[in-house]
C-alpha cells in the first residue's frame, strides 16, 4: 500500500492527513495556520516526521488561490506569504518530497469525484462557501482548470453590474459565509460575528437581522447557483463548506433556488441541475489534494 500527506490549508486552521492510494484517511491532525512562510512549511515538515513510519510518496497541498499548473500562485487568498511564489517548488525543496499544489474547491471537487457525491457523476460543478466562494468544474469526468487555473472562481464573479467597487458586487462578497454572511450581519448590528452557526442559532431564537441575513444569503446562493447552472449546465452542483453540513440551510438554499426556476419563465420549460452536498466536508481537501498527486504520477 502506497502512502501520501493530504495538506489542506485554510486561512485559519490547516488540516494534515495520512492518505493511502485508495482514498481512505488514515489519520488526520489539524492545528493553527501560521501565515510567515518558513513557519508554514516547518508545520508540514512536522507532520511528515512524526508519521515517517508511512513512508510518505509525495505531498498532495490544497490552497486558497488561483494555481497554475507549476504551482505559481497567481493569487493566494488568506495565505499571503506565498502570492506571487512558485509554491510547488519551494515546498519541494523544503521537504525534499514530490508535490502538487491544488486550489481548495479543485481539491475538493477532485475528492468528490474520487470517493464522494461525484464518484458516478461526469459532468458537475462544486461549489464551496467558506470564507469565500471557491468552486471547480468537471466536464466529461475531467477537471476543467481553464486558463492559468482560473476556471470555477465562481466567487469572483459580479452579482451586481455597477461601475467601480467591483470587490463588493462580487459573489463572494454576498454569498459566501464569513465574507458575505458574517460581513452583512456584523455590519447591521454592529458587532463582529465571524461564525455562522453563530448567527443560525440567533435567527432560531428569533433575532430579526439574524433572519433577514439569512434570507439574503439563501437568495444570493440561489442566484449564483442560478448563473452556473445556465452556463456551464452541469448534471449535478455540489454544494460544500463548513455551513453545507447544516441540512435546514440547504433546505433553504434549494427552495430559493427551485423558486427562481418556477418563477423565472424560460428556466421553468428546461432541465435544470439538481443540487447535492458534498459527501467528505472537512477531509476534501486533504483527500482531493492527493488524488491530484496520484493522476500526475
Amino acid at each position: 500500500m502506497k502512502y501520501y500527506a493530504g495538506i489542506d490549508i485554510g486561512g485559519t486552521r490547516i488540516k494534515m492527513g495520512i492518505i493511502n492510494e485508495k482514498g481512505k484517511v488514515c489519520l488526520s491532525e489539524n492545528e493553527a495556520t501560521s501565515h510567515e512562510k518558513e513557519l508554514l512549511m516547518q508545520q508540514v515538515k512536522d507532520f511528515i516526521l512524526r508519521h515517517q513510519d508511512y513512508f510518505i510518496e509525495g505531498v498532495g497541498i490544497s490552497t486558497p488561490g488561483i494555481v497554475r499548473t507549476d504551482g505559481y500562485m497567481q493569487t493566494s487568498g488568506a495565505i499571503k506569504c506565498f502570492f506571487h511564489c512558485n509554491m510547488k517548488r519551494e515546498f519541494e525543496k523544503y521537504l525534499n518530497l514530490p508535490v502538487v499544489i491544488e486550489n481548495d474547491g479543485k481539491a475538493a471537487a477532485c475528492a468528490e469525484k474520487w470517493q464522494g457525491a461525484a464518484k458516478n457523476i461526469d459532468n458537475f460543478v462544486c461549489l464551496t462557501l467558506g470564507t469565500a466562494i471557491g468552486g471547480a468544474i468537471y466536464i466529461d469526468g475531467k477537471l476543467y482548470r481553464g486558463l492559468g487555473g482560473l476556471a470555477g472562481e465562481f466567487g469572483i464573479s459580479l452579482a451586481g453590474h455597477q461601475k467601480g467597487d467591483y470587490d463588493e458586487q462580487s459573489f463572494s462578497y454576498h454569498a459566501a459565509t464569513v465574507a458575505g454572511l458574517c460581513r452583512h450581519y456584523s455590519y447591521r448590528i454592529h458587532e463582529r460575528v465571524l461564525d455562522a452557526q453563530e448567527i443560525i442559532s440567533r435567527a432560531g431564537q428569533g433575532d430579526v437581522d439574524a433572519v433577514e441575513c439569512l434570507k439574503e444569503f439563501y437568495h444570493s446562493v440561489a442566484v449564483l447557483l442560478m448563473n452556473v447552472a445556465v452556463t456551464i449546465a452541469p448534471e449535478v452542483i455540489l454544494i460544500g463548506g463548513g455551513i453545507s453540513s447544516n441540512e435546514d440551510v440547504m433546505k433553504n438554499i434549494i427552495a430559493d433556488y427551485q423558486q427562481i426556476c418556477q418563477d423565472y419563465h424560460v428556466l421553468s420549460l428546461v432541465d435544470m441541475p439538481r443540487i447535492q452536498t458534498c459527501q467528505l466536508h472537512n477531509q476534501a481537501g486533504m483527500i482531493g489534494a492527493v488524488s491530484v498527486f496520484i493522476k500526475k504520477q
